[in-house]
């Protein structure tokens, strides 16, 4: 919340989670499951291929189709966004990016039309020098590399089929090559996933502080109850309020943790983001959250317990 001190939002922040019942009962007399705001990010999934295999990932629950976005349903989605005023697009989603050939021409043409901002979340594997120089060329604003390890050792037990050294060679090429074109494009964010492995955290961080321009350390979640059923999460998810995600194929899923599109909200082939955001599918799934904690898959997920509450006051 902007203006706040740390220690107002923090007691801001508690003071919601106490009363998430209240909250709920509120938002559903004022009608909140449907919301007066577009989506602050959409998330388009260039492709749900992927490279890798890491211990931590349930891809082996993904039974969806596999593919590639066609650039002219990725053109359709972008420029609908700027027809609503959406300024924040993610080219990913559930695989890794750079397996769509067609990527940098994909941020070229979002970041030609306008959009402000535009990231991704990739495992660094197949950034070669001239993806690299074509990305910083299109205009890519940020990009999330997930490297979970300060070491080789670490590194391929946990991201299997990926090289360590490849890796953090890319990781390299792309910040020389960003530094010498004079601008701060693509902000590099480094994840560290954490696996009970606090001194090998301790080493990543001293190792990237000064080379990356963030590092985002997070708990492994659930995957939706993929990888662990419980959850005790009972304030409503912002993903319903606040992010729209379609899948490669067109479909709109739940969000990013349904990577198996297990509950479809729309098909922006056959309908505009505009019909489907506040359409019968989403206004039912938002009631669901306000209830009863949502449709199953929500129910079972604990991705909201690292989300500030504060969310809802957007919505005021």
């Amino acid at each position: 919340m902007p203006g706040f001190s740390t220690r107002a939002r923090k007691l801001a922040e508690r003071a919601l989670l106490r009363n998430a019942g209240t909250v709920r009962s509120l938002m559903l007399k004022t009608g909140r499951e449907r919301t007066p705001r577009w989506p602050d990010i959409v998330q388009i999934e260039s492709t749900n291929l992927c490279n890798a295999k890491c211990v931590f990932c349930p891809r082996d629950e993904m039974h969806r189709r596999q593919g590639v976005m066609d650039m002219d349903l990725f053109r359709k989605v972008v420029d609908e966004c700027v027809t609503l005023g959406i300024t924040h697009v993610r080219v990913h989603n559930y695989g890794e990016p750079f397996l769509d050939k067609q990527l940098v021409e994909k941020v070229r043409y979002a970041k030609e039309r306008g959009i402000a901002e535009v990231g991704m979340i990739s495992n660094g594997s197949l950034i070669s020098e001239d993806i690299a120089q074509g990305m910083i060329d299109a205009g890519l604003d940020a990009i999330n590399i997930s490297v979970d390890a300060s070491g080789k050792d670490v590194f391929e037990s946990t991201r299997l089929n990926l090289s360590y050294d490849d890796v953090i060679n890319n990781i390299e090429t792309l910040v020389r090559l960003r530094n010498a074109t004079g601008r701060a494009r693509p902000k590099l964010i480094l994840s560290f996933v954490r696996q009970n492995n606090s001194a090998d955290e301790q080493q990543f961080i001293e190792h990237w502080r000064k080379i990356a321009d963030k590092i985002h350390i997070t708990d492994l979640h659930n995957w939706a109850g993929t990888l662990n059923a419980t959850s005790d999460v009972n304030f409503p998810c912002y993903r319903m309020w606040q992010t729209f995600t379609v899948l490669w194929d067109g479909r709109v899923s739940l969000c990013c943790a349904d990577f198996d599109g297990r509950h479809i909200l729309g098909d922006l082939r056959t309908s505009t983001i505009a019909e489907v955001w506040n359409g019968p599918a989403y206004l039912e799934v938002r009631r669901q959250h306000l209830e009863s904690g949502g449709p199953e898959i929500c129910r079972s997920c604990d991705l909201p317990k690292k989300d500030s509450p504060l969310w809802v006051t957007k919505l005021i």
